[in-house]
C-alpha cells in the first residue's frame, strides 16, 4: 500500500476512537487505558496515547497504531486493516479500491455468493412479471416506493418454485450450492423447489454489503408464518447481521448516532422521515457480534424496539448489554403512544415519527419507567434487586439536583425511603479491581532496561535506548547519530534507527511515531511485532533527561558510552577468539593483558568524572 496513503489514514484516524470501536476504553488522567484483548488480562494493562496515536500493553508487550491494532484484533493483513480503518473514518481514496472485494473473500465461499447474487437478480425480475403485481400492490400499501425497492433490492419469489431452481441450475450452480444458500432442501433435482415461493423477498446483507440471506414476507393472509428468514447457512448467521448496516455505517459516523430498530420496515419508515442512520436486529435479541458491529461505528446508539411487552423487555435486555459493553446509548421514550415507527409514519406522517425518534431518555430513566409503568415491582425481593442494581449508577454520579431526582424516582419505583437510598448510594464501593489496580511505575521500566539479554552490557543498552528515544523526537538527534554513532550494537535498536533515518530523510521532519509504525508494518518482515513493540515502548519512556535545543551534551554522553562499551565488547571478543590453540601460559598472558586494558579504561573514566 502507498506510504502516503497509510500516512493519510493514520493522520485522520484517532486511536482512541479506533480501539473504542472494538473494546471499552477508559479515560484515566491525561491518557486512556483498556483491558488488553491480546492476552488474558484481568485489569487495564493497555495504555493508549492520544498524543502519539499509539497503544502499548505493559503485560504482553503488544503495541502499535490504529492500523496494527485492527490488524492484530481481527487477525488480518496490514492492507486489509488499513482499509477497515479508512472505512471507519469515512476516508474515500481510489487507491483503497485497487483490488476488488472478491480478492479478500474466502475462495470456498465464492460459489455461494455467486449463487445468491444470481438468485437476488431473479427475485428482482420476479417483481416485473404479471404475477409480481400482487407483490407490488403489497409494497405500495406499505408506502414502499420504487426508489426504496431499488435501494434495498426488494424482490418477489414466483409461485412456481421449481423454476427458481431451474434458473439457478441454468446459470451453472450445483444443487449442493443451491441447497447451501438455504432456499431449498434438495432431495433430488426433479422435486427441488424454492421454499420462499409466492413471497416478497427482502435481501439480508453482511457488513460489506454482500447478500447472505433473505427474509420472505407473505402477501396473503393465511395460516403460514408472516415472515420466514433464511436458515443458518455457511454464509448466513442471523447473529452476525444487522439489517441495513452496510448502507447506514457511513451516515452513522457522520451523524454521530445510529437507531437500533426491531424490523426492516421500521428502517424504511425512518428513511421516509429523513433518518438514514438506522439498522434493525429483526427481533429482540442483540448478540455479542451485533455489539461489536455497533461499537465500530463509534457513535451514540439510539434504541427503539416495539412498544409492546416483548419489545420493552427486549429494550431492557439491550440496556443491560450495552451498559456492560461500555457503549454510549439512549433509548426512545414512548410515553403513552406504543405504536411502532412504521405505524406512526403510516398513520401520522413523517413529522410525527421524527418527533417520536427525537424523544430520547437515558438508561436510568428508561429502566425506572419500565419498573414504574410496564412492570411494577410487587415483592420485597424484587424491589431489593432493583435498588441494588441502580446503586452503582448513583455512586458514579456527582451530587446534585440530577442525582437527587434519580433517587426520588428510584424511591417511587421501589417504595424505599429517599434517605435510605441516599445513604447506600453514598457508601463507597470497594471492588477487587480497585484493590489490585495495575500501576505501571518508572521502577518497572527501569528494571526492564537494566535486565536485558545477558550478552548486552547494561551501560550500553541504556545509552542506546536513550539515544533512540531522542531520535524518535528530534531531527538533531537523528543527524548526530548518523554523523557520530552510525550504528547500535543491539540489533532491534539498530533496525529501528535505520527506519528512523529513512523516515527523516524522506519527510524532512521529526518522526511521527504512529506513522513510523505504519511504515514498519507496511514494509513487512520477520520481526515486525518486536520492532513495533520496541518503538512504542521506547517512545513512552519517562526516565530520560529533557533536551535543550542546540545543546548536544546528552547526545555526546550517549555516544561516548556506546563507543566505550562497544570497544570493550570488541576487545573481549577478540581476546576470546585468540585463546583457542594457545598454551595455558599464553592464554593467561592474553587474559592478563585484557584485564590491564579494562583497568586502564576504568581509571581514565574515573579521572574524567573528577
Amino acid at each position: 500500500m502507498d506510504k502516503d496513503l497509510v500516512d493519510k489514514i493514520l493522520h485522520e484516524a484517532d486511536i482512541v476512537s479506533t480501539i473504542s470501536a472494538y473494546i471499552p476504553v477508559i479515560n484515566k488522567g491525561r491518557g486512556y487505558v483498556a483491558v488488553c484483548p491480546f492476552h488474558d488480562d484481568k485489569h487495564p494493562s493497555m495504555s493508549i496515547s492520544k498524543d502519539k496515536q499509539i497503544f502499548k500493553c505493559f503485560a504482553c508487550n503488544t503495541s502499535g497504531n490504529s492500523i496494527t491494532f485492527v490488524q492484530q484484533y481481527e487477525k488480518i493483513g496490514f492492507e486489509e486493516a488499513a482499509k477497515k480503518v479508512a472505512d471507519m473514518i469515512g476516508l474515500v481514496d481510489e487507491r483503497l479500491y485497487k483490488k476488488t472485494r472478491n480478492d479478500t473473500i474466502d475462495p470456498s465461499l465464492k460459489p455461494y455468493y455467486a449463487c445468491i447474487n444470481d438468485l437476488q437478480q431473479y427475485y428482482q425480475y420476479g417483481l416485473t412479471i404479471a404475477e409480481g403485481k400482487e407483490a407490488m400492490d403489497y409494497l405500495a400499501s406499505r408506502n414502499i416506493d420504487a426508489n426504496q425497492i431499488a435501494k434495498y433490492g426488494i424482490g418477489y419469489s414466483p409461485l412456481d418454485g421449481k423454476k427458481t431452481i431451474q434458473y439457478l441450475r441454468a446459470k451453472g450452480h450445483s444443487l449442493h450450492t443451491i441447497e447451501g444458500i438455504g432456499i431449498t432442501l434438495v432431495r433430488n433435482a426433479e422435486n427441488a423447489s424454492d421454499s420462499n415461493a409466492g413471497r416478497v423477498m427482502f435481501p439480508l446483507k453482511n457488513a460489506d454489503g454482500q447478500v447472505v440471506g433473505f427474509s420472505a414476507r407473505r402477501i396473503k393472509k393465511d395460516d403460514t408464518a408472516k415472515y420466514i428468514n433464511s436458515p443458518e447457512t455457511t454464509i448466513f448467521h442471523k447473529g452476525n447481521v444487522l439489517y441495513n448496516y452496510s448502507e447506514a455505517k457511513r451516515s452513522a459516523r457522520k451523524d454521530g448516532y445510529i437507531y437500533l430498530l426491531e424490523g426492516f420496515m421500521d428502517v424504511m419508515a425512518l428513511e421516509k422521515a429523513g433518518i438514514s442512520s438506522a439498522v434493525a436486529i429483526m427481533g429482540t435479541s442483540l448478540t455479542s457480534e451485533h455489539i461489536k458491529m455497533l461499537r465500530k461505528l463509534g457513535c451514540e446508539i439510539r434504541v427503539c424496539l416495539d412498544g409492546d411487552g416483548p419489545g420493552q423487555e427486549g429494550m431492557m435486555k439491550i440496556t443491560t448489554l450495552l451498559t456492560k459493553a461500555g457503549l454510549t446509548f439512549r433509548l426512545v421514550s414512548y410515553g403513552d403512544d406504543l405504536r411502532d415507527p412504521d405505524d406512526i409514519l403510516q398513520e401520522s406522517g413523517p413529522e410525527a415519527l421524527r418527533s417520536r425518534m427525537e424523544n430520547l431518555i437515558d438508561a436510568f430513566d428508561f429502566q425506572l419507567n419500565y419498573y414504574t409503568n410496564t412492570k411494577p415491582l410487587k415483592t420485597l425481593d424484587d424491589k431489593k434487586k432493583v435498588l441494588f442494581y441502580f446503586l452503582d449508577y448513583l455512586r458514579d454520579m456527582e451530587s446534585g439536583i440530577i442525582r437527587d431526582n434519580y433517587i426520588a424516582k428510584l424511591s417511587k419505583a421501589t417504595g424505599f425511603e429517599m434517605s435510605v437510598i441516599r445513604e447506600k448510594a453514598n457508601a463507597k464501593r470497594v471492588t477487587q479491581a480497585d484493590q489490585e489496580e495495575t500501576v505501571i511505575s518508572v521502577d518497572q521500566v527501569e528494571n526492564e532496561i537494566l535486565h536485558p539479554e545477558q550478552t548486552i552490557r547494561k551501560r550500553l543498552l541504556i545509552a542506546e535506548r536513550e539515544m533512540l528515544f531522542y531520535m524518535l523526537s528530534s531531527v538533531d538527534a537523528v543527524k548526530y547519530f548518523e554523523k557520530n554513532i552510525d550504528s547500535f550494537y543491539y540489533a532491534t535498536y539498530n533496525s529501528i534507527a535505520n527506519f528512523v533515518m529513512e523516515y527523516v530523510d524522506e519527510n524532512q521532519k521529526t518522526v511521527n511515531v504512529s506513522s513510523l509504525i505504519g511504515e514498519i508494518s507496511n514494509r513487512g518482515g520477520d520481526n515486525i511485532e518486536e520492532l513495533i513493540s520496541k518503538v512504542s515502548e521506547v517512545s513512552e519512556d519517562t526516565i530520560h533527561p529533557p533536551l535543550t535545543k542546540g545543546d548536544y551534551t546528552l547526545f555526546e554522553n550517549c555516544a561516548i558510552a556506546i563507543k566505550e562499551e562497544k570497544d570493550k565488547i570488541h576487545d573481549k571478543k577478540k581476546t576470546s577468539e585468540a585463546l583457542p590453540g594457545k598454551t595455558l601460559d599464553e592464554q593467561k598472558a592474553l587474559i592478563a593483558e585484557y584485564a590491564l586494558r579494562q583497568k586502564a579504561r576504568n581509571d581514565k573514566k574515573s579521572k574524567k568524572k573528577k
